[in-house]
């Protein structure tokens, strides 16, 4: 009578133990990366009136030939974004009219520029600062979740497995109750193995209040969180190779294009370009990608400044 019911004691131990075992979570840590931004600026910037960007520059330039046919068009976008093209335009004039006073004045006007291309690379410096930190928070809650994923799966694909084995072992014989053990036991197992794929999509919440993403994929005229000359290059299809669309609009379609971004899936956007939510793991993958090729393009403002600086230090 004994052995009758040994069988069905180590099954229902052993389903104990399974369960105890799968009510264990993996400890949730209260993640401060993923529930506020410490990337933004302490304060908000503010930017001088009279260096913000001239909505158009050809006026100007049809006006005063003198400036088109010692720089190039791109060079006087660039000094348009930076607020000194009226400075090079005196400059221009005074070098017309060579004197020693007016080479004083060609150089006091030269510092001015140099002095607002200085401001102006340190703006893309600590814009591509906030998104190298940004890429970075996205990555570590990635990795984190990643992690808490792993451990679960792990823990319910042996749950399924010793409970399949020793099942096996309580269901040798021919007794009824090992037949209900083995029905029982591959119920379990099969339970367990269906957690396993269950818990690789674990989700977490992850907020982004001031998010860059969003006037990118909004191809907004102004935007609160750029700098103007930033973002007057990033709307300028000038500032492109193929010179048909903006940068901002190249950067999204590329989004898109490599699947980062799913049209057909709207809260998949509400996501990426609002204030956050509910993340998987391959969300903030697609995150951390698509901040990492904008700030590619960010630093690369540096090499239209660059090109300005050495005609200005001929």
């Amino acid at each position: 009578m004994k052995m009758k019911h040994k069988p069905l004691t180590i099954f229902f131990f052993v389903l104990f133990l399974c369960l105890f075992f799968s009510s264990c979570e993996v400890k949730k840590v209260n993640l401060r990366m993923s529930q506020t931004s410490y990337c933004a600026p302490p304060s908000p910037y503010t930017y001088d009136s009279t260096i913000i960007p001239l909505t158009d520059i050809k006026p100007i330039l049809e006006f005063d030939t003198l400036l088109s046919k010692k720089y190039a068009y791109e060079d006087l976008l660039i000094a348009n974004a930076t607020g000194t093209l009226l400075l090079l335009q005196d400059i221009v004039h005074l070098e017309n009219n060579p004197s020693s006073e007016n080479m004083m004045y060609i150089l006091a006007k030269k510092q001015q520029i140099f002095n607002r291309l200085l401001l102006a690379s340190t703006e893309v410096a600590s814009l591509a600062a906030e998104l190298d930190c940004e890429s970075e928070r996205s990555k570590q809650v990635e990795s984190y979740l990643e992690h808490l994923n792993d451990t679960r799966v792990q823990r319910y694909t042996i749950l399924s497995v010793v409970t399949g084995a020793i099942t096996g072992i309580a269901t040798l014989g021919n007794h009824k109750g090992q037949v209900v053990i083995g029905v029982l036991g591959s119920i379990v197992s099969a339970a367990f193995g269906g957690l396993a794929a269950i818990s690789s999509k674990q989700a977490i919440m992850f907020y982004h209040e001031r998010n860059l993403l969003a006037d990118i994929w909004n191809e907004k005229k102004v935007s609160a969180y750029y700098p103007p000359f930033v973002w007057f290059i990033l709307r300028k299809k000038e500032f492109t190779n193929e010179k048909e669309f903006s940068l901002m609009h190249n950067i999204k379609q590329r989004w898109i294009d490599e699947g980062l971004v799913d049209m057909d899936k709207k809260n998949q956007g509400e996501l990426y370009f609002g204030a956050g939510g509910k993340y998987h793991a391959d969300d903030l993958q697609n995150r951390t990608n698509m901040i990492n090729q904008l700030k590619a393009e960010i630093r690369s403002v540096n090499q239209h400044l660059q090109s300005l600086l050495l005609k200005l230090s001929v």
